[in-house]
């Protein structure tokens, strides 16, 4: 298994041999449960110049990324923000180093690596991240001390990005994790996101499957993510509720203003807010 940290920075040479900057990043698109390499980001330091289709690699190796003929392909010219797909993100920038939802140990954690394995077409898959502390350690270059640490990794199909690109793509791609959770486990979810990634959680879903995470919730954290919604979308959710759970949260959403998306982050104090088997015990969920 190859690590992204340990394949960046490599020089790109094209077909005459010519170096054309140093890999700098991998685009992959998240249509499929395990996202390919897609495209391959070139520059210099923090200069992205090239955003070439992975069409373009003829060999990828540890220490050199050699491009095929130039006849094959045209070099696409960015000069700051790469022209993305809406399904697309950037594996160092919207991945390594962010915080991530492991949605089936209902947990939040740091990327410390992205892993990746080589395909039999030679094309890279990302198979998962390592959240253990030996993946930091390693990259300080203490690799004796980094065997010390266990692996900790989380396969791509069990995790949920927080980083605000990843965050939105996962929402708008039906593959990803959240489309995938029973209501309980979207409850533990929503209690480790802040109240604006919540919010858009609940709004990506449907207003059935919505409102049974908010049933099965913490009242606290399904009033504050309920009042952080559209309008419109929440009084969807509210019309699916049970009449037990619909009579409460009316009464709570009645006249309080909405709150400001942006100002709890309910990550804090969730071991309080989290479901408990009571509010999961009409869902068959655990806490």
């Amino acid at each position: 298994m190859l690590r992204l940290t340990e394949e960046l920075g490599q020089p790109v040479q094209r077909a005459d041999g010519t170096e054309l900057g140093f890999l700098i990043d991998l685009t992959v698109r998240l249509g499929a449960r395990h996202p390919t390499a897609q495209r391959i980001v070139v520059g210099r330091g923090r200069h992205r110049s090239h955003l070439l289709s992975w069409d373009a690699v003829a060999t990828f190796e540890h220490t050199l990324v050699q491009l095929g003929p130039l006849a094959d392909f045209e070099p696409f010219e960015v000069d700051g923000s790469l022209p993305l797909l809406p399904d697309e993100l950037l594996v160092r920038r919207d991945v390594l180093d962010t915080q991530i939802v492991d949605v089936v140990g209902h947990r939040m954690a740091r990327v410390g690596e992205v892993l990746l394995t080589r395909l039999p077409d030679d094309r890279l898959e990302v198979a998962a991240v390592d959240i253990g502390f030996g993946a930091v350690v390693r990259r300080l270059g203490l690799h004796r001390i980094a065997r010390r640490f266990p692996q900790r990794p989380v396969a791509w199909t069990d995790l949920h990005l927080t980083s605000e690109r990843g965050h939105l793509v996962s929402l708008n791609t039906t593959v990803a994790a959240v489309h995938r959770l029973a209501p309980y486990e979207l409850a533990h979810l929503l209690a480790r996101l802040s109240v604006e990634d919540a919010a858009d959680v609940l709004e990506s879903v449907e207003p059935d499957v919505a409102a049974d995470a908010v049933e099965a919730s913490h009242p606290s954290v399904g009033s504050r993510v309920m009042l952080a919604m559209e309008p419109d979308e929440a009084a969807e959710v509210l019309d699916e509720l049970e009449p037990e759970y619909a009579t409460t949260y009316r009464d709570l959403l009645e006249g309080a203003p909405p709150i400001n998306r942006r100002r709890f982050s309910r990550t804090r104090g969730w071991r309080m807010h989290r479901p408990t088997r009571g509010h999961l015990r009409r869902h068959g969920g655990a806490g």
